[in-house]
């Protein structure tokens, strides 16, 4: 280690602001300087002087009270031993006169000042009360105030504290009328002036004026109407008003009403905090270990989407004692045909305790757009409940949504790997007769077909609006323990809106589409209807029937495109109807779904009662 030089200035010469460290326990040594060069040189405070600068500033103040003094007595503001001249004595007057009228202004200053103050603080502590729900003010005796004089002595409006909640007063001119007593009931306050007036009917609209003074009684005559002078009639969030027409090229302007039920919005967020997702982050040799016994469930991660990532909650067996004690009842017999057949099992067997979990991806950042769309995936879930070919919900919350486990993929069974082969390959495994690539019978496909239909149906025959799941794929439905279907995942579906002129539904439009597995219409970017399920719905028939996708010789998406916009179909052996009853009654179902003009196209309702009737005329043709 090098040795450290001494410093040529003296030890005790510190000018320059450095401090020295001896690094030797005898500081007679060499040492080291801290040069505050580095760190900061320390400011040298200088005292020479301050106490000169004391004396003079209290020597001013001395002067100036002096000053001051001898000011506000020459003007007659103090004693003094002068007498008074005339000037003075007028000056003295007029001094008088003016600290008078000065006093009497801040007085008036004060009073106002204490009133204001004292009407806020009234204000107050009248605002921490409801003030439509004064029980004091109330003359009938209800269950509310009965409530609360039983649990308090007195009624304190005072000690009240009901938030930040502002209510308008009540006045004089309103009558206050409860008859059964309860909660508070605002309609029943009603202002004496206006009760003989006619109440306009819920939901119904303002007289109809033309912008030329002219009234629209007749709904013929707003038919006729502008653009602009519809927007001014329907001033309603829940209309929406279009300049053109069904076709996206008539400048006919429609009124679309949106369905009720699409505001029917009820988050359970308290169940969905009670669920622990952090577990599966845990160390993989801790995620072996059981959890404790007081765990209510167990998580688990299963798969995600583009959007949201999907877990498995599973209950605790305590919590099922009777089920879990029957539990290795449910184990399959026999293979699923899908590609994870042990975890799939395992899902069947525990399925009466287990519920499925989506929430976004950490991926993605909060959008409003997709935020709607889960929205409205819980509104249209919770609404079909009542389908027993819909997968039921739990719960909803923000971009959560709790449902039942369906456990089995319903998409591997019917399509082989990914679905596609070359066409030659095809055609030399057909040779001797057309042969499907899945494992299901002639009587199964017919079946699954006649299901899939019938939950599509249920959708586009709501009670309260038609529903369009807008993204029908086989990988949306879901097979039960027992083998029945099940449709889910709604995110992009859409509910149609009503059109108050024509008196028939609004058409709507997504703009241009992407993938493979959609109608014509839906390329080209036009307006739609519910039509475009029913497409993509013999897109499911065909890969049915064959175990492939219905351009199973092409990955390119835009090569589809062309195809479908240009009016060509998906290839379809022409031995297959004769390869089985059930199959050929599927193959003679397909153009009819295929129509390139969705008006051409048959609906929904028409293909379920196909397939009903061709279940019923099964057992003639068997014979």
């Amino acid at each position: 280690m090098s040795q450290l030089r001494p410093r040529r200035h003296h030890p005790n010469d510190n000018d320059r602001g450095e401090v020295r460290l001896d690094i030797r326990s005898d500081s007679t040594h060499s040492s080291i300087d801290f040069n505050y060069a580095k760190y900061g040189k320390k400011k040298r405070i200088k005292k020479k002087g301050r106490c000169s600068i004391y004396v003079v500033f209290i020597v001013g103040c001395f002067v100036y009270l002096i000053a001051v003094f001898t000011w506000s007595t020459s003007w007659g503001r103090g004693p003094s031993s002068k007498p008074l001249t005339s000037d003075s004595k007028s000056r003295q007057y007029y001094n008088n006169q003016s600290l008078q009228q000065n006093t009497q202004r801040q007085e008036s200053l004060y009073k106002r000042l204490g009133q204001r103050l004292t009407t806020q603080k009234r204000h107050k502590d009248l605002t921490k009360t409801p003030q439509t729900v004064n029980l004091n003010d109330l003359t009938t005796t209800i269950a509310s105030k009965k409530e609360y004089a039983y649990k308090h002595a007195k009624y304190d409006e005072k000690s009240a504290d009901y938030g930040d909640l502002e209510y308008k007063l009540l006045k004089g001119g309103f009558l206050k009328n409860i008859e059964n007593g309860g909660a508070f009931d605002p309609e029943s306050t009603i202002d004496v002036d206006v009760t003989k007036k006619t109440l306009q009917k819920r939901g119904s609209y303002p007289q109809y004026i033309l912008s030329d003074g002219d009234t629209l009684p007749m709904k013929q005559k707003a038919e006729d109407a502008s653009y602009k002078d519809l927007l001014n009639y329907y001033d309603d969030d829940n209309v929406e008003v279009f300049k053109r027409a069904n076709d996206g090229k008539t400048e006919e302007p429609r009124a679309c009403k949106t369905a009720e039920f699409e505001k029917f919005y009820f988050p359970t967020c308290n169940n969905f905090h009670e669920i622990d997702l952090g577990r599966p982050y845990d160390d993989p040799e801790e995620m072996q270990q059981p959890r404790p016994e007081n765990q209510l469930a167990k998580v688990r991660y299963l798969d995600h989407g583009y959007y949201r990532d999907v877990w498995v909650v599973e209950d605790n067996p305590w919590i099922w004692p009777t089920q879990y004690a029957t539990e290795k009842n449910n184990k399959p017999k026999e293979a699923l045909g899908v590609s994870d057949e042990k975890f799939t099992a395992d899902l069947v067997t525990k399925a009466y305790r287990t519920m499925v979990l989506k929430t976004l991806r950490y991926a993605h950042k909060y959008k409003e757009d997709s935020f709607l769309e889960v929205q409205l995936e819980a509104i249209i879930m919770e609404r079909m409940t009542k389908s027993s070919r819909i997968m039921d919900i739990y719960g909803h919350c923000g971009f959560a949504v709790s449902a039942e486990l369906v456990p089995i993929e319903f998409e591997e069974r019917v399509v082989s790997g990914e679905g596609y082969a070359e066409a030659k390959d095809v055609q030399k495994r057909n040779k001797d007769g057309p042969r499907s690539y899945n494992n299901f019978t002639a009587e199964e496909k017919l079946s699954f077909a006649l299901e899939m239909a019938e939950s599509i149906a249920d959708l586009h025959g709501f009670e309260d609006g038609v529903i369009v799941h807008d993204d029908v794929q086989l990988c949306q439905w879901m097979t039960t323990s027992d083998g029945r279907l099940k449709l889910g995942d709604f995110n992009r579906a859409t509910i149609m809106q009503w059109d108050e002129i024509k008196d028939q539904y609004c058409m709507f439009n997504n703009g241009i589409a992407f993938g493979n597995y959609r109608a014509p219409e839906e390329f080209k970017a036009v307006n739609l209807d519910e039509k475009i399920d029913v497409f993509s719905f013999c897109n499911n028939i065909y890969a049915l029937i064959t175990g492939l996708w219905n351009f199973y010789d092409t990955e390119d998406d835009e090569v589809v495109h062309e195809k479908l916009i240009g009016g060509d179909l998906a290839f379809v052996d022409p031995r297959w109807k004769d390869q089985s009853y059930e199959e050929g009654k599927l193959v003679e179902l397909l153009p009819k779904c295929w129509a390139y003009d969705p008006d051409e196209r048959i609906s929904i309702f028409d293909a379920v009662k196909f397939l009903r009737q061709a279940v019923e005329d099964k057992p003639k043709h068997s014979n």
